[in-house]
C-alpha cells in the first residue's frame, strides 16, 4: 500500500524513539520542568537567535490553538481567519467553545492577505459586533499553499496598526520553512505567537508553542493548567522536541517531506493530472472522476474531498517517510486508469 493519507501515520522518527527510550532509565521532574524540556527549549531558542520568547510544549494541535488564541482575549473579542482555516472546519468549534467568535474571510487559495484583512476590518465598526483582536493563519495552509516572508509581514503590519495579535498555526511549519523564503528565526519578527508542529514532522505527538509578544506571556501557565494542557509527564514531550531540535533533525524531516512532494508533483504533471491547487507543499490536491477513485484505492491511501456530482478532490500528503517507490507505485496506478 502506498500511503499518502496524511503526515502523521507513523509512530515517530527513530531518533525521537531513541530519545524517549532514555527517559525510562531514570526518574524525571514533572509538568515540563525536566532536563529534556529545558534542553529542548534552549535548542529552539538557539535557532530563534536567542530572542526573548517563552516556549511551552503541548500535546497536540487543537489544544495548542485553543491556548494560543483564547488565553488573552476578553469575552467580547474574537478571531479573524480564512474560511478554509483549520480552526474553522476541523476542530469541532473549539475556539467558539471558549466563547470567542471566529469571523471568516473568503479566499480561493487558503491565504489571507493585507488587502483582504483591511477590507474585512471595515465590517467591525459598531458595538454590536465582536471586537477583532487576533488574526489566525497557518503555514502551510489547509489547502497546501505557502506564505512568503513578505506576505506575512504585510499581514503583521496591518495587525500592528489595528492592535491585533497575529498567530501562526505551524502544525506543518517544518514543510512551510522548506517550501518558503522564511527562516525559523524570521518568525519572531513577523508574528506575536506561533507553533512549531511535531505531530506531523517526526514526533509521536506534540507542538511547541512559542510566545513572542510580552503581553501574551502573562500568567499563560496558569491558563494552560486550567485548560488541562499541562501534563504531568511533560518530559516525554520535552524528550521528543530535544531529539528534533538538538541537531537540526526537525528541518531535515521537513525538507525531506517537501522534496518528496516536489517529486510527486513533477510525476503527476507528466501524466497531465489536473491539480485543484497549484502544488507548492506536501499537500497535493488533484481532481478525479468518481468512477476512477475506487480502483485507485486498492493500492493507495489518500483523503477524498467533495467537488461536484461527477468529480472529487483527492489529497496526497508526503512525509519524511515517503519514498520514490511509493510515488512510482501511485503514478503507475494512475496511468493504468487511463488504459
Amino acid at each position: 500500500m502506498n500511503i499518502f493519507l496524511n503526515d502523521y501515520n507513523d509512530l515517530c522518527h527513530e531518533n525521537v524513539y531513541q530519545k524517549v527510550s532514555e527517559v525510562q532509565e531514570k526518574g524525571n521532574i514533572g509538568y515540563g520542568f525536566d532536563e529534556y524540556s529545558e534542553k529542548a527549549k534552549r535548542c529552539i531558542k538557539r535557532d530563534l537567535e536567542n530572542k526573548d520568547v517563552q516556549i511551552e510544549f503541548l500535546a497536540g494541535g487543537t489544544i495548542a490553538n485553543i491556548i494560543a488564541i483564547s488565553a488573552n482575549l476578553l469575552p467580547y473579542e474574537g478571531v479573524i481567519a480564512a474560511k478554509s482555516g483549520h480552526i474553522v472546519g476541523h476542530e469541532t468549534g473549539s475556539i467558539e467553545a471558549t466563547g470567542h467568535k471566529v469571523e471568516l474571510i473568503e479566499t480561493s487559495d487558503g491565504k489571507l492577505s493585507k488587502d483582504l484583512l483591511l477590507n474585512r476590518l471595515k465590517d467591525f465598526t459598531d458595538e454590536y459586533h465582536i471586537v477583532p483582536k487576533l488574526v489566525y493563519i497557518s503555514q502551510t495552509t489547509e489547502l497546501g499553499t505557502v506564505y512568503s516572508y513578505e506576505e506575512i509581514k504585510e499581514i503583521y503590519d496591518v495587525c500592528l496598526e489595528y492592535g491585533l495579535y497575529l498567530y501562526i498555526d505551524g502544525a506543518r511549519m517544518a514543510v512551510g520553512l522548506a517550501a518558503s523564503d522564511i527562516e525559523v528565526s524570521d518568525l519572531c519578527d513577523i508574528c506575536d505567537i506561533f507553533t512549531l508542529g511535531g505531530t506531523k514532522n517526526g514526533a509521536m505527538f506534540g507542538e511547541a508553542l512559542v510566545i513572542v509578544e510580552e503581553e501574551l506571556k502573562h500568567n499563560l501557565r496558569n491558563f494552560m493548567r486550567q485548560r488541562g494542557s499541562v501534563i504531568a509527564k511533560g518530559f516525554i514531550t520535552g524528550a521528543q522536541f530535544l531529539a528534533l531540535f538538538e541537531d537540526g533533525l526537525y528541518y531535515e524531516l521537513g525538507k525531506k517531506a517537501n522534496d518528496m512532494s516536489i517529486k510527486l508533483a513533477e510525476e503527476l504533471e507528466k501524466i497531465n493530472i489536473k491539480f485543484n491547487q497549484e502544488p507548492v507543499s506536501n499537500q497535493i490536491f488533484i481532481e478525479m472522476p468518481i468512477e476512477k477513485i475506487k480502483p485507485l484505492e486498492e493500492n493507495n491511501a489518500f483523503e477524498i474531498q467533495p467537488l461536484s456530482d461527477s468529480e472529487k478532490v483527492l489529497r496526497f500528503v508526503t512525509s519524511y517517510r515517503t519514498n520514490e517507490e511509493e510515488i512510482n507505485g501511485l503514478i503507475s496506478d494512475l496511468k493504468a486508469l487511463e488504459d
